[in-house]
């Protein structure tokens, strides 16, 4: 009985040593195996972009377009691969390709262009993408075979901001399905049908194919030749013509948004020559909570005054977009506070004037970029107006010396949660219609 003990606690010895020795050399073995496969990680606000093969693929920029995977993790908003060869899309957000040349790996992306934004991200489906250079016999087969490209992308983030909708989805789409032609199936994920319905139109003008939506079930294994994830980001609600080589610009987004919502106005009024009798139309934006016009009456009256035609609007709902760029493609001029209602801009005519109302708080230039360059990329006119302290509702709210009136700085340096709170919340726009007027009077001039 002894011997049999000894045996059998020898023996127990034995193994625990031989699967300590496999815990250990294990990982060994597989960092060894996978040596040529590492995977550099690059952070995407709450996702992660995993590429590998050893090296970044080069940039869609470079000219290079050899490879059947070709990416671009340079840009500081978008993340984006082009992968060809038996490219296979399946129901469960992952992309698989076949392809001789392919090596073996894998990575994560989320396809919308706010990469940095973990808020916008939060509400953005992650799709996964797996290469290999041997076809897979247990792949799901194709349901629906396609001949032309696709394009994988995600509306999430802050859909249903106008400006968030046009600077994150809809002008990044417009750049990278450009060169398909219109022969490019557009896969969208994170779009509530209100969405898809809302901007329909405009869809329609980017592909002459139905809308594929990732969300809804029944759709199977989709295949295709080309497909690239991700949508390519130039600059706020704009294209960057100096990357396209001057073949299309953000003015033939905004012909494209004209076409597409049906706008029959091409070119803003001209008033050189004309008699006294015409008056140019303009649009007030009225918002009905921060940042909103608490005298728009008044306002209107002074522009009257001027010699405009005046249409005060609120910016559309949902399914009201199509009237109120009617609204919009009709007026020549537009005016309104820094804020989403602007991005409505894209329907105005060529040659027409934005006026946007820069409120307290250091503004100034980020209202420049989100609408004022867009504006003047797109053909337009632009005037620029900076509200006085005393202009603002934060002058009632806060005593004179309070840093929220005295040092806008100090308070944009903590950060954006800081800066959105203290004056793009709470703050409305009192102006004052006598020097409100100058910018009138220069929209008037603009359009002489």
């Amino acid at each position: 009985m002894a011997c049999e003990k000894k045996s059998a606690s020898s023996f127990a010895v034995k193994v625990g040593l031989v699967l300590l020795a496999g815990c250990i050399l294990a990982p060994i073995s597989l960092a060894t195996m996978f040596r040529n496969y590492a995977v550099p990680l690059q952070t995407l606000g709450s996702a992660s972009s995993v590429m590998g093969g050893g090296e970044r693929i080069a940039s869609h920029r470079s000219g290079r377009n050899e490879g059947p995977v070709l990416c671009d993790f340079s840009s500081s908003r978008s993340d984006v691969c082009e992968l060809r060869g038996d490219v296979r899309v399946l129901p469960n957000a992952t992309i698989v390709l076949h392809h001789p040349l392919a090596r073996h790996q894998s990575w994560r992306m989320k396809p919308h262009a706010r990469k940095s934004d973990r808020h916008a991200l939060a509400r953005v489906t992650e799709v996964t993408v797996a290469s290999s250079h041997a076809a897979d016999h247990a792949a799901p087969r194709c349901t629906a075979n396609h001949t032309a490209p696709a394009v994988v992308f995600s509306a999430g983030g802050y859909a249903g901001n106008m400006f968030h909708d046009l600077t994150d989805v809809l002008v990044p789409l417009f750049i990278t399905t450009r060169r398909f032609g219109g022969d490019v199936h557009l896969l969208v994920s994170d779009a509530p049908p209100w969405w898809l319905d809302k901007f329909r139109p405009l869809l329609r003008g980017l592909s002459r194919h139905d809308v594929v939506d990732m969300d809804r079930g029944g759709r199977g294994v989709l295949c295709y030749p080309r497909l690239v994830v991700g949508l390519e980001f130039h600059k706020e609600m704009s294209v960057d013509a100096a990357r396209t080589a001057g073949e299309y610009s953000m003015a033939d987004f905004a012909l494209l948004a004209r076409r597409s919502y049906g706008l029959t106005r091409d070119t803003a009024i001209r008033l050189r020559g004309r008699s006294s009798g015409f008056r140019p139309r303009l649009l007030l934006i009225s918002r009905r909570s921060t940042r909103a016009f608490t005298n728009a009456g008044a306002i209107a009256r002074a522009a009257t005054a001027l010699g405009y035609e005046v249409v005060v609007g609120e910016p559309a709902r949902h399914a009201e977009l199509p009237s109120f760029a009617r609204v919009v493609n009709s007026c020549d001029v537009l005016v309104g506070v820094h804020g989403a209602g602007l991005a409505n801009l894209v329907f105005l005519p060529a040659g027409a004037v934005v006026v946007q109302v820069v409120p307290l708080g250091g503004l100034d230039a980020m209202a420049a970029e989100d609408f004022g360059e867009p504006a003047r990329d797109a053909g337009l006119r632009y005037v620029h107006y900076r509200v006085a302290v005393a202009e603002s509702t934060l002058a009632r709210r806060y005593p004179r010396d309070h840093r929220v009136l005295r040092d806008p700085a100090a308070v944009r340096r903590e950060g954006w949660m800081a800066l959105r709170a203290a004056y793009l919340v709470g703050q409305n726009v009192t102006l004052d219609v006598r020097r409100f007027g100058g910018a009138l009077r220069r929209a008037m001039e603009l359009l002489r």
